[in-house]
């Protein structure tokens, strides 16, 4: 089954356009332990998916390791008030962070004390440990105040990620034995992220991160932009069946109508081959995949939920839903920014 993974993400790679980053799952690092290190910055690196940094640690024998440390995401950082000068080659710094327990030597990191004394708080869930001159943090994503003028936008704004819900078929998938032995196998190291390529439906929607969506009304088409790997949808509005004609492709063909405040989306043809959701992670997806989504404004227009259901026959003994699975609330000054990601 592995090499069938493999053999399906060589095919993903020749038919989508790449992007370069690497990506690794946060469940590598063991949360349990709260790491500290000491030593110099030698490297920087200021992009997507990951802020990173390299420190020259010297340990108490007097030996000289350089430690790997994994930030947030480069946009997340940057509206938590934390740019690209914050750190420079040879800043002496202390740091404290998870450590991997695949990786010798990496970190994710939380906290930077600087020499400055400010202390850099690289998460949204981090708390200062040294200093009080404190630097980031925080919840950039809070929900603000949404005027009159805002709620008459309706849908065609930009949102930004509240939460997710675990669906509750996450704790016994009704897999088919083929697509359970296929998620059973399943490395994390064998995402598709790893092969710097574009992700597809449904992990465009389900595993975004703190990162924004945006609808904009076209017309016959409304176009659903995510923020996370430069997504963009054509939802088609003036069609009442997929065409049986539309290529195969990681987003797959969208067709949607309303229904009061709702706005339903239909979506199949879709040629991704991992299933993703919350608590769920590397599922095999066939092409006969189909889902329905539901975008859904709140009574006072300040939420968007989301609703997504999901057929796949050859996977899946049965359809499962994840009912309000993802709840947007809108941030006036927050806006979609290029998603700019390099390999290391």
């Amino acid at each position: 089954m592995k090499t069938l993974m493999r053999f399906l993400l060589v095919i993903l790679l020749s038919n989508v356009p790449a992007v370069v980053f690497a990506h690794h799952s946060n469940a590598e690092y063991d949360r349990s332990t709260v790491t500290e290190l000491e030593g110099e910055i030698t490297r920087v690196i200021w992009r997507n998916p990951h802020v990173g940094l390299w420190v020259d640690v010297t340990d108490e024998t007097g030996q000289s390791l350089i430690w790997r440390m994994e930030a947030a995401d480069l946009l997340g950082t940057q509206r938590r008030g934390v740019e690209s000068g914050t750190f420079s080659v040879g800043q002496q710094v202390k740091i404290a962070g998870y450590a991997s327990t695949r990786r010798a030597a990496h970190m994710l990191v939380t906290n930077v004390l600087l020499p400055d004394d400010t202390e850099v708080l690289l998460t949204g869930n981090a708390r200062a440990r040294w200093s009080e001159n404190i630097l980031g943090g925080g919840n950039w994503a809070v929900a603000a105040d949404v005027g009159s003028a805002y709620q008459r936008l309706g849908i065609f704004r930009v949102w930004t990620l509240d939460r997710t819900s675990r669906p509750s078929f996450s704790d016994s998938p009704p897999l088919t034995d083929s697509a359970r032995q296929g998620w059973e196998q399943y490395d994390s190291y064998d995402d598709p992220a790893l092969q710097c390529v574009r992700l597809g439906m449904p992990r465009v929607m389900t595993v975004t991160g703190p990162h924004p969506i945006a609808f904009v009304d076209r017309g016959a088409v409304i176009l659903l932009q995510g923020e996370y790997f430069d997504v963009e949808r054509e939802i088609h509005m003036t069609e009442d069946v997929i065409p049986a004609s539309a290529p195969l492709s990681p987003l797959g063909y969208s067709i949607g109508r309303w229904q009061g405040d709702t706005l339903i989306v239909n979506t199949s043809r879709v040629n991704y081959p991992l299933f993703d959701i919350s608590g769920l992670a590397g599922i095999p997806q066939s092409t006969a995949v189909a889902f329905e989504e539901r975008f859904t404004l709140s009574e006072d227009k300040t939420q968007l939920h989301y609703d997504i259901s999901i057929s796949d026959p050859e996977m899946f003994t049965e359809t499962v839903l994840a009912e309000d699975y993802a709840v947007w609330k809108w941030r006036p000054e927050i806006e979609i920014m290029p998603y700019q990601c390099e390999v290391d």
